[in-house]
């Protein structure tokens, strides 16, 4: 299927999960209460957990019956017990559910290597926007290149995008846009693929209202979540992970 077809359709598949997202542009999303198709915890995630710090993932199971004959009768899979639903796992985060197919793309990332979006079925994707100007995107790229390094040997990919217009805030000028993304991520010190959407085909699929905008895609090729705004720690980033079954194959 090609990009001209997801154009029309993507936005259409996005309507419940961002219809009601009135992002100005480079803002976070973090917002009170509760919208149609957004989960969110006014608190925040971390919060609760600091009041509650006895609560978690682990749920406590009974003391087994002192006369049950083991012999006759298996234990129960503790593991099926403490299994957490995404849904737990991603309480108190601000996020849209799509669950839409990827709209393919192949771009060039700063090495000259070409890098297409469809070559990393079998694998969980977090696909992010940013632009050098944007002060939440710089913000959240610690914790990106911290959980870049600590799953890059794993099944989890990171692949941000950089756009020609976005990046020069309307101006069509992709030369410019590369020579300022490349100074900015030599100068962090950035190692995660950064890859140069120079025409802006890729951003006129994926589009949101603000940057960064952060898509998490499925082992099937499926996007799964959308993020508007930063990810404000490395925990988030791996509960997003967790909530695709990183680590679980």
């Amino acid at each position: 299927m090609t990009a001209k077809f997801f154009r029309r359709m993507l936005p259409g598949l996005l309507l419940i999960a961002v219809f009601t997202m009135m992002l100005a542009a480079c803002t976070d999303a973090a917002k009170n209460g509760e919208t149609d198709g957004l989960v969110q915890n006014t608190e925040g995630k971390q919060a609760e957990e600091d009041k509650n710090p006895g609560q978690g993932s682990n749920e406590v199971t009974e003391e087994p019956d002192p006369g049950l004959n083991k012999d006759k009768e298996e234990p129960e899979d503790e593991t099926q017990d403490n299994a957490v639903s995404p849904e737990e796992l991603l309480e108190g985060y601000y996020y849209g559910v799509v669950d839409a197919p990827i709209v393919d793309f192949e771009l060039e990332d700063l090495e000259g290597n070409k890098v297409r979006l469809s070559d990393f079925k079998g694998r969980i994707v977090f696909l992010n926007f940013w632009a050098t100007w944007c002060p939440p995107c710089r913000e959240e790229m610690p914790h990106m290149q911290a959980f870049y390094e600590k799953y890059k040997n794993e099944d989890v990919v990171i692949l941000a995008v950089n756009s020609n217009m976005t990046e020069n805030q309307g101006i069509n000028n992709s030369s410019r846009a590369e020579e300022r993304a490349r100074k900015f991520v030599e100068q962090e010190g950035y190692t995660f693929p950064v890859l140069l959407d120079r025409d802006d085909s890729v951003w006129a699929v994926y589009r949101q209202r603000g940057i960064p905008a952060n898509y998490m895609i499925d082992r099937d090729g499926t996007v799964k979540y959308l993020k508007p705004g930063a990810f404000l720690s490395l925990q988030e980033m791996e509960d997003f992970a967790a909530a695709l079954g990183a680590g679980s194959k």
